[in-house]
């Protein structure tokens, strides 16, 4: 199905484009996407359930956020509350600045397993649409 290189659709996840024309953004805002790509009109996502993949990469960034805080604050003096209350903190914020990522990362996954349908290209003729 992609003819691109993994090189090229990591790179157009990490930058939040289209996986198939590479021009669009995936993203309108920071929380808000796209339905289509404004470029070449292809449907992101089409059943609400797509989502749930992209729910999987949050949960891993959030514990790998965690972990690492974990691992940095067990070499550390401070008491556990406090410790508890920075990793409840982080993990969170690690899935809100990582949003736009692990939803565009879900977009090329959905996109390399053949749920991205390619645009339909339509004639124009005389200034007109042709269906």
């Amino acid at each position: 199905m992609a003819r691109e290189s993994a090189s090229v659709l990591i790179r157009r996840a990490l930058n939040c484009q289209c996986p198939v024309c590479g021009r669009g953004a995936i993203f309108r805002t920071h929380f808000k996407m796209n339905r289509e790509c404004p470029r070449c009109h292809v449907v992101f996502w089409k059943d609400p359930g797509e989502s749930l993949g992209a729910m999987y990469l949050d949960f891993a960034v959030a514990a790998a956020a965690f972990l690492v805080c974990w691992g940095l604050l067990a070499l550390t003096r401070i008491p556990d509350t406090p410790q508890i209350l920075i990793l409840c903190t982080i993990a969170p914020a690690a899935v809100l600045l990582c949003y736009p990522m692990t939803r565009s990362a879900w977009t090329v996954l959905v996109y390399l397993s053949g749920g991205i349908d390619l645009p339909q290209l339509r004639a124009v003729r005389g200034g007109k649409k042709n269906p």
